[in-house]
This record gives C-alpha cells, structure tokens and sequence, in this order.
C-alpha cells in the first residue's frame, strides 16, 4: 500500500472515480461528500493525504484545511480548485496546504503531484527517525541520561508512547515522573488534543471527587453552578493523575469504573458520560505494598499497573550527572545571560559525591544556585548551597603511617585525631564554640565537655 487517502467532493460521480482510480494505483482510500463527514473520518483514523475541493457547501477548503492541520499536523493537503478560484488555492498553500489542482484533470496529473508528496513525506520521517536515534543516545523529550537504566526506560517508552495503554510511572520525588508523563502524551498520537494533569495529593476527598468528575450546581455547599472535571476536559486526549496513591480508598472505586468502562457521573448528577482518555498515573510509593497493607485497591492497581515505569533515584545513576549538570548550565547560563561555562573539579568532586535525596530536581535546583551566583565562566565550590560546600581540612589531616612501626596505640591514635579536629574547627570558626560544633556535626554540649576534658588533661600533664 502507497499511502492512505481521505477525498472529499461534493460531486459523487467525481469522489467515486477517484477512489477507484486511486486504489488502483495501490492507496488506501476513504471517500465524503463534505468536510464534516471528512472531520469524522479524521477524527477515527490518521491519513498521509487529503484531496479536497475547494468550494463545498456549509464548510470551505479553507476551513476545512485549518481544521485537519488542528487534529493533524502531519496530514498533507490537496486541493481541487475551478480555474476562477486559483488565488484561493494559493491562499490556501500558505495556511498549510501542499499543493494545489485545477479542475478538470486527468489523473496522471494528480499521479505525479502525489507520488512526489510521497517521497516528500519519507523523506521527513527518514530524516524524523535519524534525529530520533540521535536523540536517544542521551535523551528522551527532556529525560536525559546515558546510563543503561535510562536507555531501558527510553526504549520501553518509545514502544507504549504511541498507544493507548494506561501507564504508571513510579519513581522517588524529583525523578522525572511529570516530565516523563509529558514525553509519552506528546509521542502519542494524541499530542494535538488536551492534556490534563491532576496532583491527588494536594486536595481533600470531596475537592478531589469534583476536580476528578465534576458536579452539578448545588451538589454540596459552594457548588454554585455545573463544572466540568478532569475527565471531561481531557476526552479524546490524555489525563495525567499525580500522586495517585494518595486517592482515598472509596474514591478509588469511581476511579476503576472510569478506567475500565469509560463512564462517569458528575458529583450530584445522574447523567453518564462517555469518555475517550489515555490514562497515565504517577506514584512515589508501592503500590503494591499499599495493597499488601490495604491501603490501596488491588483491582485498580492491576488496572492502573498495566505497563509499568520505573524512574531509577539519581544516586543509582551517578554516570548521568555530568550529561544532566550540562544541560542544566547550558539553560540557566542562556536564561541568566551568565558567562558560566563549566564546574572546576573542586565543584564537579561535589556533584558526583553527594547523594542526591532530591534528586534531578536537587540537581537542577543546585546549578541554578551556583550560575545565578558565579562571577566568572567557571563554577567554584563557594558558589555552590551551602549545604553542598565542602568541608575543607588541612592537607595531611587524616595522614597515618604505620610501615613496620611500633604496635599502635589506637586509643591515643584516635584521642590525638579528636583533638586535632576539634583545634581546626575552632580555628575555622574562630573561637566560636556554636560553629566548631556545627563543622564537626556534634551538639555544643559534646564539645564543650571534649574541650574540658582535653584541658584538664593538659593540666595533669604539667603536674607530673
């Protein structure tokens, strides 16, 4: 098969030639007689091409045009246009239509202009697949990591993107799950219609019932007139629920119907809906060990677990920190209109130690901190939160050579290093008691009795 095509002509005996000369030449094709019947069939399925006359009754081409590139940008157009009305063909080419015919024509004609779009369409797809791989050496949307886990997950997202299949992305706070909720909707083919997002988490029981379903006017007090939910609002495109372990457990019930039967009732309403939503849903927690525990239906997670997505913490990836650290410096240096260029090695030795509890949000959120700081190209320690600034101890600090020494004395060896520590944090916070304790990461209390015990036994040394 060549292509599928969508023609639509007012004439019947015109549009069934057509289809007839068409399918010949190997097209899959699909005929209407207006643009309404043309909207439908493109609402039902997605075409290469579209052939069009240009003067039809209740909706024009040109209408008609804007309306396919709303729901596919992809779909290229064709129109059939009378000698008189040429400068509308043209009219039409610039809001987005490939080329245009005039009537009558033979069809050889119409052959060669669609075998050229043809080649012209492989070769955007060619071109599409080559950025891909390229891309997906490190990234996914704006996922990025070179790290086996990360090209796992890039892979598996790019064989559910383009599906209808609920998905759950599961994954610690600061992961990536909305970012990745992002990449499979607009890798979908439903990318032109709405995407709705929902956190579970941020409202009560009788709010969430509502933003999920909507309500009638007067279903409970301050419901002043109907809205529309989530669900609604999302139909024929995709709906995003966030912290989707935190919906209660009654609540929970509503939610599988939906998934499972596409029908809904607004809260306060008898009316049921029919809804056409990809589901995708996002958990910090197991959900699995939440059923264990009762705390979450096991239905809806099997429902809801259908193709699972699991965002491994920053700390399990640590060869993606300097790709992410890149990215980052590049956007917020462009934001900032900083000259910061790179992290001198003092910095980067911090970023590839630490243990990232936030993950790529601690991460982002950091370099953000050390350009909006920075005076120069290069980032420095100093730059950097303070919670992330290196303790800096004297060189040697640690040192211990014991080759074919004496038989150590490990109480004095340790006694020696705690007091060398505690004159070096005092040094550092020049006598301040309170931030000497903070350096060493002990309470003031367990200092202070070290210092006492350290003086006294300086004192029953110089007795002796």
């Amino acid at each position: 098969m060549k292509g599928k095509i969508l023609v639509i002509d007012d004439e019947k005996l015109k549009r069934l030639t057509l289809k007839s000369q068409l399918e010949d030449d190997g097209y899959d094709v699909n005929i209407g007689e207006n643009a309404f019947v043309g909207l439908k069939h493109l609402n039902k399925s997605t075409f290469d091409v579209v052939i069009t006359d240009l003067r039809m009754p209740s909706m024009d081409g040109l209408t008609f045009l804007k309306e396919i590139k709303k729901l596919s940008s992809e779909t290229e157009v064709i129109m059939m246009t009378a000698y008189g009305t040429v400068e509308n063909a043209v009219e039409a080419m610039k809001e987005g239509a490939y080329d245009y015919i005039t009537k009558p024509f033979a069809y050889d004609e119409l052959s060669i202009k669609l075998n050229r779009l043809m080649q012209h369409q492989k070769g955007k797809v060619e071109i599409k697949a080559l950025q891909k791989k390229i891309q997906s050496q490190y990234r996914y949307q704006n996922l990025i990591g070179r790290s086996k886990a990360m090209q796992t997950i890039f892979d598996k997202a790019d064989i559910v993107a383009d599906s209808d299949t609920t998905i759950l992305i599961q994954g610690e706070t600061g992961t990536g799950k909305e970012v990745m909720a992002n990449a499979l909707h607009y890798n979908s083919h439903r990318k032109a219609r709405p995407f709705i997002k929902l956190s579970c988490a941020i409202l009560n029981r009788e709010l969430l019932e509502s933003e999920l379903f909507g309500h009638e006017r007067g279903a409970f007090t301050g419901a002043l007139r109907r809205k529309s939910g989530r669900f609604e609002l999302a139909d024929k495109g995709t709906i995003f629920l966030d912290e989707v372990d935190d919906i209660p457990l009654d609540l929970q019930v509503k939610l599988l119907r939906v998934i499972q039967e596409r029908i809904f009732e607004r809260v306060g309403g008898e009316e049921s809906f029919n809804v056409d939503v990809r589901v995708i849903c996002a958990t910090k927690k197991d959900l699995k060990q939440m059923v264990s525990e009762g705390k979450f239906r096991e239905d809806l997670y099997y429902r809801l677990n259908v193709v699972k997505i699991e965002l491994p913490p920053l700390r399990e990836r640590h060869e993606d920190i300097p790709l992410l650290v890149k990215h980052f410096l590049e956007k917020f240096s462009k934001v900032k209109n900083k000259s910061a260029k790179h992290f001198s090695p003092e910095s980067q030795k911090v970023l590839l130690t630490h243990n990232w509890p936030g993950n790529v949000r601690e991460l982002e959120n950091v370099v953000e901190h050390a350009v909006t700081l920075c005076k120069s190209d290069h980032i420095d320690v100093d730059d950097m939160p303070d919670y992330l600034q290196e303790v800096s101890t004297p060189e040697g600090l640690f040192a211990l050579d014991a080759r074919g020494e004496k038989p150590i004395n490990l109480s004095q060896a340790i006694s020696d290093l705690e007091n060398r520590l505690i004159c070096w944090a005092l040094k550092e916070a020049q006598g301040n008691q309170v931030k000497a304790a903070e350096l060493l990461n002990i309470p003031r209390t367990t200092l202070r009795d070290k210092l006492a015990r350290t003086k006294g036994e300086s004192e029953n040394h110089s007795n002796m």
